[in-house]
């Protein structure tokens, strides 16, 4: 009865994103692309050289492609040297704050440019129809590895509360994998990095952020868009709720010092490194 699986080969994976350890001290983590699926690897330290690690998937045991899992753990018995292979079907944490109306697959996006490890340019191919032209380049930012989820639940939450202020570029969609949110895209804003001579508007924009009780959390230069629709704010990982007066006014007066500041620090959308 098993005979109609030898007729398809097997689904190549292909490596979405990866996250390897250069002193292999601590597991390598892959996100996978498997038919229409997202599945994710694991791989123990000591297994592999770095070199294949970097290039992993010629030298994996069989993984049963066409079964229901979501996690693959590989490792290297230490007496024997023989692969070890151990495959779960999880549950994988989402983001728990859902809030918008649309919802996207990440498989959809095609991605166009690399920003940082978690953030992209991507064509929306008309999955947002209503709100954006056909082939509009949208940012995409998304939790590779779970570990990087309370980032983007923090954001999401916080675009949330901005909705409809003005204040940040547009949230478009939850982004899903697999049925579950581990992102958002936001419509991507024209403008440029402020700098001291932007300080009157940028204080103006954070102003208006601290009447809703918030304090951003990292206001450097790089997190200030100045657009011909005024400034924006990006990058809300740090958002904090019902604030104190205090913080608000020591973050004021941060501004001022982080717009000087031209060492570069916090320029967020300069890509580094082969992860993706």
């Amino acid at each position: 009865m098993s005979g109609d699986h030898t007729t398809n080969p097997p689904m190549q994976p292909i490596i979405l994103s990866m996250e390897v350890d250069d002193d292999d001290s601590f597991d390598s983590e892959y996100r996978l692309r498997i038919g229409n699926q997202v599945k994710y690897l694991v791989i123990s330290p000591g297994t592999f050289d770095r070199d294949t690690l970097s290039f992993p998937l010629q030298s994996l045991p069989p993984l049963p492609y066409n079964e229901e899992w979501t996690v693959a753990n590989i490792s290297r018995d230490k007496t024997s040297g023989d692969l070890k292979t151990s495959i779960l079907n999880q549950t994988l944490a989402g983001v728990k704050c859902q809030w918008h109306h649309t919802k996207v697959d990440c498989l959809e996006l095609e991605k166009t440019k690399q920003l940082t490890a978690m953030a992209f340019e991507a064509i929306s191919h008309s999955i947002l129809p209503i709100i954006l032209p056909s082939q509009a380049t949208v940012i995409a930012k998304i939790a590779r590895f779970e570990w990087e989820l309370p980032r983007i639940e923090q954001e999401t939450r916080a675009y949330q509360l901005l909705e409809g202020y003005g204040l940040a570029p547009r949230f478009l969609a939850h982004v899903h994998e697999n049925g579950r949110i581990m992102g958002f895209l936001l419509e991507k804003i024209e403008g440029r990095s402020a700098s001291f001579r932007d300080l009157s508007v940028c204080e103006t924009a954070l102003g208006k952020l601290h009447e809703l009780g918030l304090v951003h959390g990292d206001v450097n230069r790089y997190n200030f868009l100045v657009t011909e629709e005024g400034v924006k704010l990006l990058d809300f990982e740090r958002l904090q709720e019902n604030a104190s007066p205090e913080s608000m006014s020591k973050e004021l007066e941060n501004l001022r010092a982080e717009l000087v500041d031209e060492s570069g620090r916090g320029g967020g959308f300069i890509f580094h490194g082969d992860s993706n």
